[in-house]
């Protein structure tokens, strides 16, 4: 049974597609269908089916399937087939919603029980209000008295019943309306849930020359794929552990599981070779009222997009996923990039995770920081080389296992030679400016005195080399002269637009101190403007 298991991939059959399909799934005696595996595509998605069928078959697919794509992979072994379109009625109500609307139904008979025996009560009391009317005129003293107090005592009774149904038929309508929320909660959820085109089905049927096994192939745009990675950064070894995920949506109704596969590239219907049409001119005659720019394009177009499906109803959720030891099946062709994985993608809309594998880095961690835009420095994992080829996509970030942020990588290998991992919070940094000084010189010309002050502190358990970097200003015209007076301690680079690098060794509890000071001459009476 396990090897079967394996050997289909994926065994969920069409007959339990969801409660919102009434026929979707129906099949003859002699068709049992099941999905082969499924490819995901950036928008759209193509599946794969097996059926074991006698000489004739018939089922039917769901209207999220696009009816022109269905077709039978194994033509020769067919003497006919068809795909047809068509609408169904309403399905009944999912079962999911079964036991609210009978607890609704059954709050709903409580409230009316209550309210008509209210309603009794009150009719009672009503004749209450005047007992002795027309029924006194005979009766003795002893009667009379004994009447009243039977009366009165009627009275409170019908009072007292009142009161307690009243408050019985208040939570009664409290349970009542807490059924028809939750019920309408459900509902709303699972209108969500229903499949791409729900109102439609696809009823495939043919003849085969003997029973055997075949194959088909439908393709929906309901369904879709993207991206994403875990990285966590050890700070002390440098060492990035990674997962590549997928992160899939399908509303087929059909819940899919086994085999799957993610596409990078849109399957095209057709595409027609590149071609270069003449481009001709002449003179505008003056009657003529058409644009100039109406002839015919000049250019050409390989390919034409298929329009991408925006789900109805998704959500971002974390999924569970089984991780997968491995690193990722990548198989990169020029046209297309395959990452293979198994998991289970529900037919209902919802995004899931999917885990494709897991791979090292090596990395150098390196602190960086620029008081000037951020008192907290930056921990930045600093790489030679990406042995590992990485599809464009979001990545969630760690450091020593702590959530540190999320950024994106890109298709630049460049890029991900100096990936950011986060702040490095316990260490810190302030930038002060010096009191500058302006004034003018005998000749004329204005000077300014300027210049800041950088503390770093580390309250990191370990000694850690730290790189600040910041800035000097550089002239850009000859009129303004830029003397840079002090830089203490020396930079361990400076480049010629004055940008500074330090390599600062700070122990747990230090304080380093970096000074820069700088002169400007400038035209007297102009005014010095920074960008």
């Amino acid at each position: 049974m396990r090897g079967l298991m394996t050997r289909l991939g994926l065994v969920i059959i069409i007959c339990s597609v969801l409660p919102f399909y009434p026929h979707a799934g129906a099949a003859s005696a002699d068709t049992e269908v099941r999905v082969l595996s499924v490819d995901f595509y950036p928008s759209g998605a193509k599946f794969t089916f097996q059926a074991d069928v006698g000489e004739s078959f018939d089922f039917t697919l769901p209207g999220a399937f696009d009816q022109a794509s269905v077709r039978c992979l194994d033509r020769k072994k067919t003497t006919s087939f068809k795909a047809e379109s068509s609408r169904v009625k309403d399905a009944a109500d999912p079962t999911e919603l079964l036991p609210l609307r009978q607890k609704v139904e059954e709050a709903t008979r409580a409230v009316n029980l209550l309210e008509g025996r209210r309603a009794a009560l009150n009719q009672a009391s009503s004749m209450l209000q005047a007992p002795f009317a027309g029924k006194t005129e005979k009766l003795d003293a002893g009667a009379l008295i004994e009447y009243i107090s039977n009366a009165m005592k009627l009275r409170t009774e019908i009072e007292n019943d009142l009161v307690e149904v009243g408050l019985s038929a208040s939570k009664a309508q409290t349970a009542l309306h807490k059924a028809q929320e939750e019920y309408e909660m459900l509902r709303i959820e699972l209108e969500g849930k229903k499949p791409f085109n729900y109102s439609e089905i696809i009823r495939v049927s043919g003849t085969a020359a003997a029973p055997r096994t075949l194959l088909f192939e439908a393709q929906t745009t309901a369904a879709g794929w993207n991206v994403g990675y875990e990285m966590d950064l050890n700070s002390a070894t440098g060492d990035i552990e990674a997962t590549m995920i997928a992160n899939a949506w399908q509303k087929t109704g059909i819940d899919t599981y086994g085999k799957l596969s993610f596409h990078t590239r849109q399957p095209y219907p057709a595409v027609t070779p590149p071609e270069v049409r003449p481009l001709t001119v002449g003179l505008r005659q003056p009657d003529d009222i058409v644009s100039l720019r109406s002839y015919p394009d000049a250019g050409f177009n390989m390919t034409k997009n298929i329009p991408g499906f925006a789900p109805i109803a998704t959500e971002d959720t974390a999924a569970n996923y089984s991780r997968v030891s491995v690193a990722p099946s990548v198989v990169s062709t020029m046209a297309n990039v395959t990452v293979n994985g198994q998991g289970k993608v529900g037919g209902d809309g919802k995004q899931t995770a999917i885990s494709l594998g897991e791979f090292s880095l090596k990395s150098v961690p390196v602190i960086i920081s620029i008081p000037q835009q951020n008192k907290e420095a930056w921990i930045v994992a600093s790489m030679d080389s990406v042995p590992v080829p990485l599809l464009p996509g979001a990545a969630e970030l760690a450091v020593d296992g702590a959530s540190t942020g999320r950024t994106t990588i890109s298709e630049s290998v460049s890029d991900m030679m100096r990936m950011p991992f986060g702040m490095a919070s316990r260490l810190t940094s302030k930038r002060e400016r010096i009191v500058s000084k302006e004034g003018s010189s005998l000749l004329g010309r204005g000077i300014l005195n300027d210049g800041y002050t950088i503390e770093i502190t580390s309250a990191m358990e370990t000694e850690r080399e730290i790189t600040v970097r910041d800035r000097v200003p550089v002239s850009r015209t000859d009129k303004v002269v830029v003397e840079v007076t002090r830089i203490d301690p020396a930079p361990s680079e400076r480049d010629e637009e004055n940008l500074l690098s330090w390599r600062l060794s700070v122990k747990p509890g230090e304080t380093k101190k970096i000074t820069v000071e700088y002169t400007i001459r400038y035209p007297g009476g102009e005014t010095l403007e920074y960008n």
